[in-house]
Parts: structure tokens; sequence; C-alpha cells
């Protein structure tokens, strides 16, 4: 009978049978052929018409025989520990709970099962992200941008200002004050008699066609409904396109509008800019007015837009509130996404 023990000298007496059926990479193990059985701590097969045996007893520390779960490879391990691995990575002796993982670069080690050795040590193996996901603190979520649909996949969101042409806004800057106009300009600074915070109209052309969106990158036309304060007179009248440290005013002549971009700004609030040229304050002012920048297209001003009706007599306005806690709805006039609570 031919008895491999696993020493480095039962390797050395058989050079051929070790590199043929032999692997030795971390823990040495026997390829089993044919027909096999177990008597104790031995397993017996023939093998090239020699009865050839896997006997653990004479191994040290007590170890025992262990085979692999698909029975084709045997080894001798300690007590609690299971043959893992295959003859293309390599075979050890792991723990209950543990997985033989690694790469032909970094190497062959047991680690707790969901880990990976990368050389140095078993780290928490990242999961592989499928249908258009990104891993995000060690889950797959649908990127920024879109939103996981019925079959799992990511769909991208068409994200919109939440601005339309036609509807009414204030605007409310960083001082806290709305922007109003003061008979010769626009400023923001306390209402008073000789000051009326705008009630301002979005268009995209002077027939002000209600309902399209308003986009970063559009043409952006506004007027103010209210008239002069005091006197009411010059209502409906547009934001006119004073630049260069002049005070933007209002205009009857549609052709000496203002050319405006709005876009989105971070903590809710737009940024108001200009299409062709930027925007900003026209003088260094706690209640300043605003001037169109010729030689900075990207100055904007940032403000706080709040939803308003344009006509304070309609019937619709009736619908603004909804029994909820916030009455607000973060500027909205409408606010279906909030529950009705009655």
């Amino acid at each position: 009978m031919k008895t491999l023990g696993f020493g480095l000298a039962a390797f050395l007496l058989h050079p051929l049978l070790i590199s043929a059926k032999t692997y030795t990479k971390n823990v040495p193990v026997k390829e089993i052929q044919g027909k096999w059985s177990v008597d104790g701590n031995t397993i017996t097969w023939v093998e090239d018409g020699f009865k050839t045996s896997v006997d653990c007893d004479n191994q040290a520390g007590h170890k025992k025989l262990s085979m692999s779960s698909n029975k084709k490879f045997a080894g001798c391990c300690l007590e609690g520990q299971n043959l893992l691995g295959s003859p293309e990575t390599a075979f050890d002796c792991c723990a209950e709970g543990h997985d033989l993982t690694g790469s032909a670069e970094a190497g062959y080690r047991c680690c707790p099962s969901g880990e990976v050795f990368d050389g140095e040590t078993c780290k928490r193996k990242e999961p592989t992200c499928q249908n258009g996901k990104v891993l995000v603190n060690g889950e797959c979520v649908c990127p920024a941008g879109s939103k996981e649909t019925d079959d799992g996949k990511c769909k991208k969101q068409k994200c919109s200002s939440g601005l339309e042409t036609g509807k009414c806004y204030t605007f409310t800057g960083e001082n806290g004050e709305r922007l109003g106009f003061g008979g010769s300009w626009f400023i923001a600074a306390p209402e008073s008699m000789s000051l009326k915070s705008g009630r301002f109209q979005l268009c995209k052309d002077e027939e002000c066609k209600a309902g399209l969106p308003i986009n970063p990158s559009d043409l952006t036309y506004i007027r103010d409904i209210h008239g002069n304060p005091g006197t009411g007179a010059y209502p409906n009248r547009w934001l006119n396109n004073a630049m260069n440290g002049n005070h933007i005013g209002k205009t009857d002549n549609f052709a000496q509008a203002g050319k405006f971009s709005i876009t989105k700004w971070p903590c809710g609030k737009y940024c108001l800019g200009g299409f062709d040229y930027g925007l900003g304050p026209a003088c260094p002012s706690a209640t300043p007015a605003i001037t169109f920048f010729q030689n900075d297209p990207q100055a904007c001003v940032p403000f706080d837009f709040t939803e308003v009706p344009c006509d304070v007599k309609a019937e619709e306005n009736n619908c603004i509130w909804k029994n909820s806690d916030d009455q607000c709805c973060g500027g909205k006039v409408d606010c279906p996404s909030l529950k009705a609570t009655s």
C-alpha cells in the first residue's frame, strides 16, 4: 500500500505523484481518484493500479481527515476546521463561518464569510451594484438625479425649476426684505408708502403665454403687476435693461425689457441673473438696487421666491390653503404633496 502522510519527506520521495495529483499551496492536499473508503482517520483509494491512502493519524497537532465539499480532495485539518479551496486557487483549513478568499496576486487566506483577503488583511467585500446603481455607505442605490423603478432599475429623473410662465412671485433678498419699486428703481427694502414690494410675473415673450417651464438656460422677462407706490400708476411694466451700475427700473417698451435667467440655488433659493450679462447689486448698500453686469455673465443675486396670486380677486385663490400643518409648503401656492388633515 502507498501511504501519504503529507510530511516534507513524503513529497520528496514521490515527486511525480506530487506534480500530478498533489497540491501544496497553503496546505498539502491529495486529489482522490476512483472509488474510495474511509477507515477512521484514513481515506484509501486505488490510483494507477496502486492502493493509495491519506492517513492523518501521523500528522502533528491531532489533525483529522477532512474532505472537500465535492469529495474530490482530501487533507488533514484541526478539529472544527473544514477543507476549502480548489486546484485553481489554493487549499486551506478554515474554521466554521469562514471562506477561502483572495486572488492570485494577493494570495488566499481564510476570512470571515462576506470578507475578502487583499494581501494583508480580511476586508468586507463590497457588493457589485447592477441596474445602474452605485455603492453608497455599503448599499447599492440609484445615483443622484435618478430614482428606482418597480423593476429595480434606475431611471433618470427629469428635474424642473418649479417655476412657470404666467405665474407670479415675490422676491425676498438675503437681507430679509422683498424686492420692490420705490418710484424710480427696484430695491430690497422695507415696504412703505414710498416703496411697494413687487409681484413679479415670469414670461418668455411679450404675450406671456402661461404654463411653460422656466429653465436656467431660458430667456426670461419679468414684469411687475403692481403700479407705482402711492398712486398705483403704470402697473404691469417690464423690469428694464439698466446695466453697469444704473439701477433697474420699469419700462412699458418691450424692446427695453431686461433679459433675465433664473436658476435654482442651494437652501431652497433661486439666483436671478442675466441671459446675456450677469446681475448684481448696483451699490454697496444695505438696501441695494440691482443692475446688469456687462463683464461678469455668471453673476446672479440669490432670492427666496414665493408664489403668490397674480390676481388677488380670483376665485381660485380660495384653494391656496390646505388643511395641513405647514401653510407655506416651501413657497408653493398649492401643496398637493402634503397630506391633508381635517
